[in-house]
């Protein structure tokens, strides 16, 4: 065994002559450990919350959106459809409307005593095919059990030739939606061309009424802002006659490149439209999150390292006790970069010890957490327990910061020994 490792390991766990010294070397391991575990577990959480914001995301955002640049609607080409339906990789593709609207609702259908609950909303009208290229309508698996992402009712948009809405929870819950099939939602949106006339406002407005059938909950941007129409629907009312949508919804094959599908998409379409992956329509989202686990990361490692600043204290405390065994170290012949090399082992020695050690209780507390939902979250919340997800990369970055922070915590007291050494 190498001399100055032996010597070093010896005096981490042989008594000290002073107590303090024995107490400030568990408090040296045990703040690296703790720092550690800390780093772990919030990284952990931080990594399922990010995950489970973009699972949420994915249900509603499309791999690929196409939509113009100019203007709010066009009308598609149906050439341009027959090429991206025909790209490899490209599963398929739904034509969408969107729009702010005013929604209103009263549980006895009496608009003109009473008054009604009112919501401005995101009216989305969608096509036969949106379920294929959404997954709204899937089951999504939480603690080994099913759920879907329609909470009450059924994703139906038409019942014989009524039409119907799914709202998100949020909505419905402002307006006072009642899944009976009785009471209509009305949708109101200012008519195209038409100036508004003061004296009667409403001759300005088209209004029509679409039933409640079902209602969802993703995520709160969705649940408190959209609603599904068919989008027959909405063009009707919106008069959209010549067969305008407000964008191209697109489902990529899982195991394609979806960069280079997009690039494909973006010739077939022109200059004229704007084509973005999932990442890009969500851009403030996803930077947002990776801003957040960054400053996260950042204020554990400073606590890591004022722990680690306890290093040099004890350090420099064992280097004055031990100064009659560095005597007669020199005395059996150990130059001063043994000596300089034992007292720095013990130091990287501690870095080591409480860095291991707080990395293994971080990952136990983390996979029971994970598997177990010991910690639960409020039943407002779509998930029933804090989410866990453990990144080998975060574990290495983990280890590697701590290792470097307590070897450059253990070389500072080095110049005290040199000094003491030198005299």
């Amino acid at each position: 065994m190498n001399f100055p490792v032996f010597i070093a390991r010896r005096y981490l766990f042989a008594k000290k002559t002073h107590n303090i010294i024995n107490v400030i070397s568990y408090i040296s391991v045990i703040g690296v450990a703790i720092g550690t575990l800390a780093l772990v577990v919030v990284l952990s959480v931080a990594n399922g919350y990010d995950s489970l914001t973009k699972k949420l995301y994915s249900v509603f955002s499309p791999d690929i959106r196409i939509s113009v640049i100019e203007g709010k609607t066009f009308v598609p080409d149906l050439s341009m459809l027959e090429k991206i339906k025909n790209l490899k990789g490209v599963l398929e593709y739904s034509q969408v409307i969107e729009e702010n609207v005013l929604t209103s609702y009263k549980l006895d259908n009496d608009y003109v005593n009473k008054p009604t609950a009112q919501s401005v909303a995101i009216m989305k009208g969608i096509d036969e095919n949106y379920e294929n290229v959404s997954g709204i309508t899937r089951k999504r698996i939480d603690n080994n059990s099913e759920h879907s992402f329609v909470v009450a009712g059924e994703f139906k948009l038409w019942y014989s030739d009524v039409p119907q809405t799914v709202m998100g929870i949020g909505v419905a819950q402002t307006l006072g939606v009642n899944l009976n099939f009785l009471v209509p939602v009305k949708v109101w949106i200012p008519k195209r061309g038409i100036k508004v006339n003061i004296s009667n406002p409403l001759d300005a407005m088209a209004v029509d009424d679409v039933y409640p059938s079902g209602i969802f909950s993703i995520e709160q941007t969705f649940d408190n802002n959209y609603f599904f129409v068919p989008i027959d629907f909405a063009r009707n009312i919106l008069n959209y006659t010549n067969g305008e949508i407000s964008a191209i919804e697109i489902k990529i094959d899982s195991t394609a490149n979806i960069n280079t599908i997009q690039e494909k998409i973006k010739t077939i379409a022109g200059n004229g439209f704007d084509v973005k992956n999932r990442y890009q329509q969500n851009e403030t989202l996803y930077r947002m999150l990776s801003s957040e686990k960054y400053a996260i990361y950042v204020i554990l490692v400073f606590i890591i390292t004022l722990f680690s600043f306890n290093i040099i204290g004890l350090i420099s405390m064992l280097i004055a006790d031990k100064k009659k065994d560095i005597d007669t170290l020199k005395i059996l012949g150990s130059d001063n970069q043994i000596i300089k090399q034992i007292f720095y082992y013990q130091g990287c020695m501690i870095a080591i010890g409480g860095a291991v050690t707080g990395l293994i209780f971080g990952i136990i507390l983390c996979l029971i957490q994970q598997y177990f939902k010991i910690i639960k979250l409020p039943n407002m919340f779509i998930i029933d327990a804090y989410p866990v997800e453990i990144h080998i990369g975060d574990i290495f970055l983990i280890l590697a910061f701590v290792f470097v922070a307590g070897f450059a915590m253990a070389r500072l007291p080095i110049w005290y020994l040199s000094k003491i050494m030198n005299r």
